[in-house]
């Protein structure tokens, strides 16, 4: 039923990191429907929630359809997990039917007119590893999928256009024509919006670049030329006229401040 987003939350390492990989693309199923793990309602030490809300504005509320939402989660964490411990359920209306109904589904109390749909859980539920034998290879795969051919309803253009060329830098050119295809935009549409919201796509990619730049500097020993190539510079001198605009400073006098600086962090610990 969820198609590539089964394949993606499936593969994930733990129930948490399934959880959280189900909530960032859950959009792609259904725009009006969210999920997030969020904190015990009552308040116990050692428990969690899984809230489960529809927030499309032209949907009318339909207490069946949170009832069925919450009950398939509820069985596709059982799945996931290969069997847990639910400690209650909290629904936002009156029982649609006799209240055993709902306890002998769930297995566990449930508590009516709450205002939130969710599921208490103990909060060692998100650290445990998947029941299934899991393919990280394929859940990479799948999210890639997933983030190349769908924009998240919830997301700006520009932080859309952020994460693509997060992904394009480095392995194929950060263009405005290749994003915009990724985006299933034109480039011109791309450049108006984000125009509209107060920059450009050159500005991005600089400050893509300037991020991805300060990270392998300070966190790697990787040659300065082959820095360069990963952000897309041409060659050691263009990096260092960029480290020079982006933080006043020549990459090796980056990378030797932030040595200095883990090094006093360190003795500071010791």
């Amino acid at each position: 039923m969820l198609g590539p987003l089964a394949l993606a939350v499936g593969n994930c390492d733990t129930v948490g990191e399934g959880l959280d990989c189900a909530s960032r693309f859950l959009y792609v199923h259904n725009q009006g429907i969210r999920l997030s793990r969020t904190q015990d309602p009552e308040h116990y030490a050692g428990v969690g929630a899984v809230e489960y809300r529809m927030l499309h504005p032209d949907i009318p509320y339909e207490p069946q359809t949170i009832d069925a939402g919450l009950g398939l989660l509820h069985r596709n964490l059982i799945t996931m997990s290969g069997g847990y411990e639910l400690l209650g359920v909290h629904l936002p209306h009156p029982p649609l039917a006799d209240e055993s109904v709902y306890t002998d589904f769930f297995g566990a109390p449930v508590r009516f007119d709450t205002g939130r749909a969710l599921l208490r859980v103990p909060t060692k539920l998100f650290a445990q590893p998947m029941s299934t034998p899991v393919n990280p290879e394929l859940r990479r795969m799948v999210v890639e999928y997933l983030e190349a051919h769908y924009t998240d309803p919830r997301e700006s253009v520009v932080t859309t256009v952020r994460s693509a060329v997060n992904r394009a830098l480095g392995t194929v050119p950060a263009r405005i024509d290749l994003i915009a295809k990724w985006l299933h935009m034109h480039p011109r549409t791309l450049q108006r919006r984000l125009a509209q919201e107060g920059t450009s796509f050159q500005a991005i990619v600089d400050d893509v670049r300037k991020n991805a730049a300060h990270r392998l500097l300070t966190g790697t020993d990787m040659p300065f030329s082959q820095i360069a190539s990963l952000v897309e510079l041409a060659g050691q001198a263009a990096l260092t006229r960029a480290a020079r605009r982006w933080f006043g400073r020549t990459p090796t006098q980056v990378r030797r401040d932030a040595r200095c600086a883990s090094t006093a962090s360190h003795v500071a610990r010791s």
